[in-house]
């Protein structure tokens, strides 16, 4: 006994299209971050924080179709010269590796103001 053709539910077929031309449109619009090569490292060895306490930092980051932006941020890393920031974004966690000059502590003093009425 033969078994019929097994055909496409084309239903599903257009649905599950249409959620890969979604992710697609997703990942082609974000935005690409500039990232240090590993010969801006220096000599020194990368000094890495551990997972769970990850210091607060504010991250000048550099786009590569817009202008630099300073973001909220984690420093996982760092050295002498460059600091590896991690922060969420729209479809996870991003990291890339910046001057550490771009890079500030944060906390409550340099925090951004809400803008005052008057």
């Amino acid at each position: 006994m033969t078994r019929p053709p097994v055909t496409k539910n084309r239903r599903y077929e257009a649905h599950y299209d249409n959620l890969n031309d979604q992710r697609i449109q997703q990942g082609t619009s974000r935005r690409r971050a500039c990232t240090l090569g590993s010969n801006a490292y220096g000599p020194q060895p990368i000094q890495w924080a551990p997972r769970g306490q990850l210091p607060k930092v504010w991250a000048w980051i550099s786009w590569a179709d817009d202008p630099a932006s300073r973001i909220p941020a984690e420093a996982s890393g760092w050295n002498d010269r460059v600091v590896i920031v991690e922060w969420e974004d729209d479809g996870g966690r991003r990291s890339v590796v910046v001057w550490r000059n771009a890079v500030s502590r944060r906390n409550d003093r340099n925090a951004p103001r809400p803008p005052t009425r008057g």
